[in-house]
């Protein structure tokens, strides 16, 4: 049996060079790490845009082919954003049925239902790779679903039947659940993407372990760059803290702190800083539950700080490592002694 010759490298990249998107985060930082993987790929016109309002008005202006968005973004949510789009009706620039990546390290249950019921067409947990990522592609390119329009919800049909895959790899909590059709209107799958790489090739045959392999390697050359910008966060997460310490009240103090803890645990993992990921997700978890900080809240605050601090200070790694495991058991500890 004949078997068709992968694509070559520079093939795969000449096919994915007209595709157009659009990727929206309000982390410039960790939208370059986005765009130098897609670049990698092939993509060739890649906008980074930081607010959701933007966003909305450069889809109503000019033509693209993809989103990636985070949950978060400055002006205008992730969430809203999608809201918009799929509720859009007859603008001939902005396609309600574009394929969107929701690309975010807000990974909980309850978020992942909301993105799934606001219209998104597939979910990547932060921290991400070349390879997570182009399977989320391989899936809009590949399998487009038909669009839904009914009451209460309008984007790609959610009916699936497969077996849900691992958080890092999680499209959307309850995916396989039956929906009514009745009352609703329907459209086709989407299948400009394929049109725009050649419909004689799928996603899957584009993507080679190859392709993966060397935007894999030019993400990591990104290093040095995300650890200068860790300094950057854990200065803002210093400054943040020694503020509340004065004003426990300070909203724009306990959202400083928010933000750059969620910026580490989206980025270090990139890197292999798997525990600098854990403890800063750990940390933005403790403020979502801890909106009053009290006296014990500053001193579990002060350890969250301290260890990832370490943690990227001394480049561990490994978090069964002596030092790892040291930073990682004594946090639970005081949290665990002041409940």
């Amino acid at each position: 049996m004949n078997r068709k010759r992968p694509p070559l490298v520079h093939e795969s990249r000449t096919r994915l060079s007209k595709v157009r998107v659009l990727v929206a985060d309000r982390d410039v930082r960790t939208a370059s790490l986005v765009h130098k993987v897609l670049f990698s790929f092939g993509f060739q016109t890649i906008q980074l845009i930081t607010r959701g309002d933007h966003a909305l008005e450069t889809l109503r202006k000019t033509p693209f082919d993809l989103i990636i968005t985070e949950w978060n973004l400055s002006v205008g949510g992730g969430i809203e954003l999608v809201k918009a789009i799929r509720q859009a009706q007859h603008d001939h620039v902005l396609k309600r049925d574009i394929p969107i990546i929701m690309l975010t390290a807000k990974a909980d249950a309850q978020a992942v239902q909301t993105a799934r019921d606001s219209g998104i067409t597939e979910f990547l947990v932060k921290p991400f790779t070349a390879a997570t990522l182009s399977h989320r592609l391989i899936q809009v390119i590949d399998n487009p679903r038909m669009f839904i329009d009914a009451a209460g919800y309008a984007g790609p049909d959610r009916r699936r039947r497969e077996k849900l895959p691992d958080v890092g790899e999680r499209r959307g909590a309850g995916d396989d659940a039956e929906m009514p059709l009745e009352n609703c209107d329907t459209l086709p799958p989407n299948r400009d993407l394929q049109k725009k790489i050649g419909e004689d090739m799928r996603a899957d045959e584009i993507f080679t372990e190859q392709l993966v392999a060397t935007a894999q390697n030019d993400l990591q050359q990104q290093e040095g760059a995300f650890l200068d910008w860790a300094k950057e966060d854990v200065a803002q997460l210093e400054k943040a803290y020694a503020e509340l310490r004065r004003h426990p009240e300070s909203d724009e103090a306990f959202e400083h702190l928010k933000q750059a803890a969620y910026a580490i645990k989206s980025q270090a993992g990139i890197f292999g800083y798997h525990l600098g990921t854990e403890i800063a997700g750990n940390l933005v978890d403790y403020l979502a539950k801890t909106p009053v900080l009290k006296p014990e809240s500053m001193m579990v605050l002060r350890k969250h700080i301290d260890t990832i601090a370490v943690i990227l200070n001394q480049k561990i790694k490994d978090p069964t490592s002596g030092i790892g495991r040291d930073l990682l058991v004594s946090l639970q500890r005081l949290i665990s002694k002041l409940g």
